[in-house]
């Protein structure tokens, strides 16, 4: 079992733009829920604003998986 600081690092890849658009679909799904609870959309607007919150988290569901699957890249000194 890997450990927490392993796991951390195979999450953690800021030169792979995988990582950044992982991250920016977290923060828009959660964006996207906030302004869903603070302004209370008329009931078609929320429909399709929680189908694309859900739809976001998926992908970065998914973006996670394929991180934590690839690895942390291989980084050679020369």
């Amino acid at each position: 079992m890997p450990s927490i600081a392993e796991a951390f690092r195979r999450l953690w890849q800021p030169r792979r733009g995988l990582f950044w658009l992982m991250l920016v679909l977290q923060l828009l799904s959660s964006g996207i829920v906030l302004f869903l609870q603070i302004a209370d959309p008329p009931d078609g607007l929320r429909l399709v604003l929680s189908l694309m919150a859900f739809i976001d988290a998926l992908l970065a569901w998914w973006f996670t998986l394929r991180l934590w699957r690839d690895g942390a890249p291989v980084t050679t000194t020369s």
